[in-house]
């Protein structure tokens, strides 16, 4: 049988870069085994770049977290659109 993972779904606040970058610090030594990143309420509270969140999905797979790249869950504009290929290419 296999063991339950947990995993830890994206803020659903808004929070201001750096206390962003603190809390994903703070994950990478918690006992989770998923953590899904990006901003997926409204795109106008993008406090990080695409770049940023690869960073931090970078540091947390080092730390050995399977890391999943969240998007809007409304896409409402042509640049939500263009965002979402970004995100789906990885940069």
């Amino acid at each position: 049988m296999s063991r339950p993972r947990l995993s830890l779904g994206p803020v659903l606040y808004y929070w201001s870069r750096d206390d962003l970058f603190r809390f994903y610090e703070q994950v990478a030594d918690i006992p989770v085994d998923t953590v899904y990143l990006g901003e997926t309420v409204c795109p106008k509270r993008r406090s990080l770049r695409l770049d940023d969140w690869l960073a931090i999905g970078e540091a947390l797979a080092d730390a050995g977290k399977e890391v999943v790249l969240s998007s809007l869950a409304l896409i409402e504009a042509e640049s939500d659109l263009k965002y979402l290929r970004r995100l789906c290419g990885n940069g």
